[in-house]
């Protein structure tokens, strides 16, 4: 079976750091340094994530001198992540 973009977004969403890192980037954008020590995680696994966020579109960077800062590809990001935890937490109450 072939992966899909779609796939690939929902692998990118599999893990709930990665989902937090997204939340981290509402109030607009931030160094990549920042995500190290507000998530108490190593800097190259934060790098990763980040790198595998950009790849799947939801996050891009640019480079501001040495620094790399990060920001939401668009909006529509949390919005379609708000209503997937809508959807999930709709479901939790039916059972």
């Amino acid at each position: 079976m072939r992966t899909t973009p779609l796939s690939l977004v929902g692998k990118a969403l599999s893990h709930p750091i990665r989902i937090e890192m997204l939340k981290m980037l509402a109030d607009g954008e931030l160094c990549g340094c920042e995500f190290a020590p507000k998530l108490k995680m190593n800097p190259s696994v934060v790098s990763r994530y980040l790198g595998l966020l950009e790849r799947v579109g939801l996050i891009t960077s640019r480079r501001e001198g040495v620094r790399v800062m990060w920001r939401l590809a668009s909006p529509k990001v949390l919005e379609v992540l708000s209503e997937l935890t809508d959807l999930v937490r709709a479901k939790e109450i039916v059972r």
